[in-house]
Order: structure tokens, then C-alpha cells, then sequence
């Protein structure tokens, strides 16, 4: 079976959505219910999960990334939000929530902070593109796409 660069935008796109969801939407809150695990070593296991899951990320957006010369104009759009909403969380939001990190292991925090939620709204402004552009990418009979 010869695979078409539409199959691997839609796997890259479902597998990355799939890791947002299990990483950053269970995996990352389930840690702080643990009653033996301390806040600090939550927050320094997080550390770690969100440097690994960004490595799978970055694959998985540049497999994605073959979206632009294969599909549709919306499937494009779709893919460049969910690869600017990526770029803005791993640049811009987790280099400051590293700062409070830092903080709170080190029992400096001032207090609580916003970032958290933001980083959310992202992550569901990703995921939204990223299921979405899937979505689109399965259904748009009209672009041929070339085979790998």
C-alpha cells in the first residue's frame, strides 16, 4: 500500500491531538491528585513531561507542516493556527511558567498566576485546529495529494 502525504498530514495531525489530550490535559493535572507525590516534585516530573511531549510535538508539526503543499487552503489555516498556538505556548507561556516553577520549588511564589489558564485556552485553541483540520483533511475530496 502506498502511502500519500494526505495520510501522513491526518496521522500527524490525530497523533499530535491525541498527545495534547493524554499529556497536557490528563496526564499533567492527574500528577497533583497523587496525596505522596509533593508539589515540587510534581512540578519538577511536569517539567520534564512538557520538554518531552514539545520534542513529539515539534514531529509531529513538521509532518504536519506537508499540509501546505498538499492540501486545501482551510486545512492550511487550520495547521498554521495549531502551529502558532504551539510556537506561542513553547516560546512565550512556558518559559514564564518555568520562572514560576522555579518559584514555587523554591516556596518564593508570590501568589497565583493566570499563565496556567492561558496555557489552557491555548491547548484547547490547538486542539480544536488540530481535530478540526483532521477532519477537513478526510473529508476534501478535491486536492489530489502525491504519494510517498
Amino acid at each position: 500500500m502506498l502511502i500519500t502525504a494526505r495520510m501522513i498530514v491526518v496521522m500527524s495531525l490525530l497523533i499530535w491531538a491525541g498527545a495534547s489530550i493524554s499529556a497536557n490535559m490528563i496526564a499533567a493535572p492527574a500528577k497533583f491528585q497523587v496525596a505522596d507525590l509533593t508539589r515540587a516534585v510534581a512540578l519538577q516530573v511536569g517539567r520534564v513531561q512538557f520538554l518531552w511531549v514539545g520534542y513529539l510535538e515539534m514531529f509531529l508539526a513538521a509532518l504536519a507542516a506537508l499540509a501546505f503543499a498538499t492540501e486545501t487552503p482551510r486545512v492550511q489555516a487550520l495547521v498554521l493556527a495549531a502551529l502558532s498556538v504551539f510556537t506561542i505556548q513553547h516560546f512565550v507561556v512556558l518559559p514564564r511558567l518555568s520562572i514560576l516553577t522555579d518559584q514555587v520549588i523554591a516556596g518564593t511564589a508570590l501568589g497565583g498566576s493566570k499563565l496556567h489558564l492561558i496555557f489552557i485556552a491555548l491547548e484547547c485553541t490547538k486542539l480544536f485546529a488540530l481535530l478540526l483540520a483532521a477532519a477537513m483533511a478526510l473529508l476534501s475530496p478535491t486536492l489530489q495529494t502525491g504519494r510517498i
